[in-house]
């Protein structure tokens, strides 16, 4: 009985085998036509992909399979080395890989050249290295480790004894190119919001002081830093990475009903802040973390490590420490490889789940072609599970070409 991915399902196919939700439910039973509600409950479900019965399928749906298998191998042989370095036999691992091949199959089919790591950088990694002092990365050059003033006014609204939702929209207001981006964001798909919001006090009200001040630290730390110049990472790569990440958390934060959903989009716009200022401050030293990874087939956060004896979460981490940002991201940022170190914190952990879908399911390719491990005790430490990922993933499409779109034009 042939698997159908739940995008090729069409009405009228029968089910082949009776249809249980992750908690061994039974919804449909075997024989059932499918129909429009059907396929909308399935996709509200999570599923994947349901046993059709074979003679349901019909000459289009075979042909256009036809078409697509060479396509479908050729995503598992690009894939199945990127996947290297997890289990794509244990969930949720299994789940995601066979979501993302699906999804690499129908990009290639159109046209879609994937993105592969091949130069080889000239390092003796022999040699020994001297390991970083961070807090000398951090110091000097205050254009590059300084958020930009108009941060640092919203911090002084908010800390002042008279501070008021007013005061915080009439700063933001006096910087356009912050006050379009913010509107814009605020306006697209990602909220929802029924009418135009058309002033920033409007969105303060909506959101919330602190909800409003996260999505402006994002955003600022975009601005001023989506050009900074290096000849080891592709920038719009790095942003776009990072966009999808916050897109993921903030997804993932609302289906488990935690509070501060701005919060963790930001923090997954700042996760990775921190190779910024390795790449910037000691782009020899990084070189040889970014060599010792090729070299050895390993995360990109364990050569730093080793290499460094530190890595971009720690740096990143201090960064956000010396620009006071909430306790909240500094677990984000500093934990999002290590959730152990902050006990599982939902956080890092959540931080972490999504910084893994991000790399998987996005065609950006940074550094090294292997993606990171997932850690599945910071994936039971969500409490997330395996029916969310496809939804998730889906909305998470829906939602990214518009936000990259915010955060890249010209404001």
């Amino acid at each position: 009985m042939p698997l159908v991915y739940i995008d090729d399902l069409t009405v009228g196919m029968i089910l082949g085998e009776d249809l249980f939700t992750s908690k061994n439910r039974l919804v449909l039973a075997e024989g059932v036509e499918l129909t429009a509600e059907h396929l909308q409950m399935f996709k509200s479900w999570g599923v994947i992909e349901v046993e059709i019965d074979e003679e349901s399928l019909g000459e289009e749906y075979l042909r256009q399979q036809e078409a697509v298998a060479q396509f479908v191998e050729q995503a598992e042989s690009y894939l199945f080395r990127r996947f290297s370095l997890n289990d794509v036999e244990c969930e949720p691992v299994a789940t995601v890989y066979r979501h993302t091949v699906h999804r690499s199959a129908q990009s290639l089919s159109q046209g879609w050249d994937p993105v592969t790591v091949v130069a080889n950088l000239d390092i003796d990694l022999e040699e020994r290295s001297t390991p970083l002092s961070v807090p000398k990365l951090l110091v000097g050059d205050v254009e590059l480790v300084s958020l930009p003033g108009v941060y640092n006014r919203i911090v002084e609204v908010l800390e002042h004894p008279d501070s008021s939702s007013h005061k915080l929209a009439e700063v933001i207001s006096k910087d356009a190119s912050l006050s379009v981006r913010l509107l814009t964001l605020v306006n697209s798909p990602m909220y929802g919001f029924s009418g135009k919001i058309d002033s920033v006090s409007r969105a303060v009200s909506l959101l919330g002081t602190n909800e409003l001040t996260n999505l402006a630290v994002g955003v600022s730390v975009i601005s001023k830093f989506k050009d900074i110049p290096s000849d080891l990472l592709d920038m719009d790569g790095f942003w776009r990475h990072s966009i999808r990440c916050g897109l993921y958390a903030r997804i993932l934060a609302k289906h488990l009903g935690l509070s501060g959903e701005e919060g963790y989009f930001t923090g997954g716009l700042l996760h990775d802040i921190g190779r910024l200022i390795l790449l910037n401050r000691a782009s020899q030293s990084y070189k040889r973390a970014i060599a010792k990874a090729r070299n050895d087939h390993s995360p990109m956060f364990l050569a730093e490590q080793e290499t460094l004896q530190t890595d971009h979460s720690i740096v990143g981490k201090l960064l956000a420490m010396r620009w006071r940002l909430p306790p909240q991201l500094l677990r984000m940022i500093g934990g999002h490889h290590s959730p152990s170190l902050n006990d599982y914190a939902i956080e890092s952990s959540l931080m972490h789940v999504a910084d893994f879908l991000a790399h998987a399911c996005g065609h950006e390719v940074h550094l090294v072609n292997e993606i990171p491990p997932l850690q599945l005790k910071a994936w039971e430490a969500t409490g997330l599970k395996e029916d969310l990922i496809a939804p998730t993933i889906r909305q998470v499409d829906v939602e990214f070409k518009e936000i990259v779109k915010i955060f890249f034009s010209e404001a």
